[in-house]
């Protein structure tokens, strides 16, 4: 199983036929992009995923075609929800099981700052016996540890993602990288770098990762302001 998570920035149609090619070229099984919206050019996206063969596909209604949902699109059926149940539209995150291979997953586009702590408290609910399964917390958390996946120390709610470090959720890129300096998103401002996207296992999911990695190339081309993650899971239950 290949799973691809990207903050796509919304654009018109010429831009959804290049997201197509880009997703085309990694050829996952599963894709969750951030800022997806349901505007005019939703349906060029939306046709070319299920030409891909991700047919699947869940994108909450955001309220209005200008405001920023999520999307999952997979190659094998689903069952989805607006993660945590209590939070209305535009969705921040969603929660996802499959059955067949057996997952667990939650895609999130947090927020920042103090409106990010309602989906860290959500996060750190999630049941335990989602750790002893093949469970995965991935995207935008649009935080990090400071110095480690940042070059400043302005994260706001390290404290929160570290929880979810001590509660035995790993960092399946940095359990790979431990030293590595590598940023998904660079600020305009300051040019100071930032890892926002990642994807948090659980211990057995990390062992069966085969790789994982960011294609920066989106980023730096400026045709995207993240780099997208790639995760290639062997074969799991």
């Amino acid at each position: 199983m290949k799973i691809l998570s990207w903050n796509i920035l919304h654009g018109g149609g010429t831009r959804a036929h290049q997201i197509i090619d880009v997703i085309k070229k990694h050829d996952p099984d599963v894709v969750t992009l951030q800022e997806f919206r349901h505007g005019k050019s939703s349906p060029i996206l939306l046709d070319g995923l299920k030409a891909l063969g991700l047919d699947q596909i869940y994108a909450p209604d955001s309220g209005k075609a200008r405001d920023n949902t999520m999307l999952l699109a997979s190659r094998y059926d689903f069952q989805a929800e607006i993660f945590p149940a209590n939070e209305t539209a535009p969705a921040r995150a969603i929660k996802v099981q499959f059955h067949s291979p057996e997952l667990n997953l939650v895609s999130v586009h947090l927020p920042h700052k103090k409106k990010q702590i309602p989906f860290f408290l959500a996060l750190h609910d999630i049941p335990k016996v989602w750790l002893e399964e093949n469970s995965l917390l991935v995207g935008d958390f649009n935080c990090g540890i400071p110095f480690e996946d940042s070059e400043t120390k302005s994260f706001e709610n390290t404290h929160l993602f570290q929880q979810l470090l001590r509660q035995g959720w790993v960092d399946a890129w940095r359990s790979r990288n431990a030293k590595a300096k590598e940023y998904t998103w660079i600020s305009t401002k300051n040019r100071n770098g930032f890892r926002y996207d990642h994807a948090l296992v659980s211990t057995g999911l990390n062992q069966a990762i085969k790789h994982i990695y960011y294609d920066h190339s989106v980023r730096e081309s400026g045709f995207s302001d993240h780099s997208l993650m790639v995760i290639e899971v062997g074969k799991i239950d």
